[in-house]
């Protein structure tokens, strides 16, 4: 059974999407089987992301209305076999997909693959719990800023509802020259005040903020901040997360200098 992992933020614009694909593409450079869902209905973004725009025959929407079958609407990377993606580009009523729709899906790719990446709309609505009840472990991205902090916060709180194997933090846009100056809260304060397992961090880069305005599949990623997503990777498939050593969820507040 593959282990289906929701990435959520609450927060829109903190880099969900960007994180889905390249989590998704070097926990297939593991040789695991992975595939990436866009369950974001109707603002999707994955497909541009990970270039395959182009590539689309059949999507989420018309596998659950039974136009195809489930493999049919699978893309595969050209970047590595063992990665696909399922995009959901057709215009549809969020509220007419189900949760149980959506967990019949997923049933269907259980057999065939090691992950399921699903990529959670942004926000606590509907459309989140849906998403969310389809997973058996999340991971809460989000930015070192109070605002995107707060959300998180607020995520975290809602997920503790469900039961999920681990909910998990990665950390992005994370700037080392700032928090040793104090003018950012460190990624191992931002766990603590969650009480959440810290998974890994994502350095500020420039080159991958450019992958959001390009096709990703056609963009190099050479730089430090891919090696942070390697390692997030490891880290997940071989469960090497260390736990929070806080008990409580607690105020954030920057330490200035």
């Amino acid at each position: 059974m593959a282990r289906r992992i929701v990435i959520t933020s609450g927060k829109g614009g903190v880099g969900k999407t960007t994180c889905s694909y390249l989590l998704g593409l070097n926990l297939a450079k593991l040789d695991a089987r992975v595939v990436i869902l866009d369950v974001d209905i109707g603002l999707n973004n994955l497909d541009v992301v990970a270039g395959i725009d182009t590539k689309i025959n059949y999507d989420l929407i018309d596998a659950i209305q039974n136009r195809c079958r489930v493999r049919q609407a699978l893309v595969q990377s050209s970047v590595c076999s063992r990665l696909y993606f399922l995009p959901c580009v057709n215009s549809y009523s969020v509220g007419r997909v189900t949760s149980e729709a959506l967990s019949a899906i997923l049933r269907e790719l259980d057999i065939s693959f090691d992950y399921i990446i699903i990529d959670c709309p942004a926000g606590i609505g509907f459309e989140f719990h849906r998403a969310v009840f389809c997973a058996n472990e999340a991971i809460i991205v989000t930015t070192p800023h109070m605002i995107a902090l707060r959300d998180a916060g607020k995520v975290a709180n809602l997920l503790s509802g469900y039961t999920l194997g681990q909910i998990g933090l990665v950390i992005n846009r994370v700037r080392n020259d700032f928090v040793s100056r104090k003018m950012m809260i460190s990624p191992e304060e931002i766990a603590n005040s969650l009480k959440l397992t810290l998974l890994g961090t994502i350095r500020e880069s420039n080159e991958i903020t450019a992958l959001s305005c390009s096709a990703g599949e056609l963009f190099k990623l050479n730089d430090s901040a891919m090696g942070d997503f390697c390692a997030l990777a490891k880290t997940i498939h071989y469960n090497m997360a260390s736990k929070p050593n806080r008990e409580n969820f607690l105020d954030i507040k920057i330490k200035r200098g």
